[in-house]
């Protein structure tokens, strides 16, 4: 993957297989079921980027927003092994940052496993971690939350 950067871009509706198969490879049995990126990329069009290297999609990103409309969340992150290492997730989750700025959210949350490196890349990025919480997605399923400001409204709007 050194001659050309993956691009970024919008997922589309051809996309979906292909960001089922990566989220599969990626997280195993732990996955969202196909219909779900179907209705995010509905949901919040925006927020559902993919990577695409060679003709060939090898990560996303999906974020999205729920009731308090200026917090947003980044629902998931995968990059297919064979494609990491190239500061390709840090790519995806300034451009998420970017996009979610954009449709006024003023602070980014996420939850990660403990034990994922990935948390190296979120801290790195400025995300904080406010709340450790066992079994979030279950029995053994703890997670870090973490946040980040994207801008500073109030500051903005005096």
């Amino acid at each position: 993957m050194h001659h050309n950067p993956p691009l970024l871009r919008p997922a589309t509706h051809t996309d979906m297989h292909a960001i089922w198969q990566i989220d599969a490879k990626v997280f195993g049995e732990d996955i969202y079921p196909a219909f779900f990126f179907r209705q995010a990329m509905d949901l919040w069009p925006d927020l559902l980027l993919v990577a695409e290297y060679e003709g060939q999609l090898v990560g996303y990103v999906l974020g999205g927003f729920g009731q308090e409309r200026d917090k947003g969340w980044v629902l998931s992150l995968a990059v297919l092994p064979e494609a990491r290492g190239f500061g390709l997730a840090e790519r995806m989750m300034r451009q998420m940052e970017t996009n979610m700025e954009g449709l006024q959210i003023s602070e980014l949350r996420l939850t990660v496993d403990p034990a994922n490196p990935a948390q190296r890349l979120y801290y790195r990025l400025g995300y904080q971690l406010v709340e450790e919480v066992a079994d979030y997605f279950g029995p053994g399923e703890d997670r870090l939350v973490l946040v980040k400001k994207l801008t500073d409204t109030a500051a903005i709007q005096g």
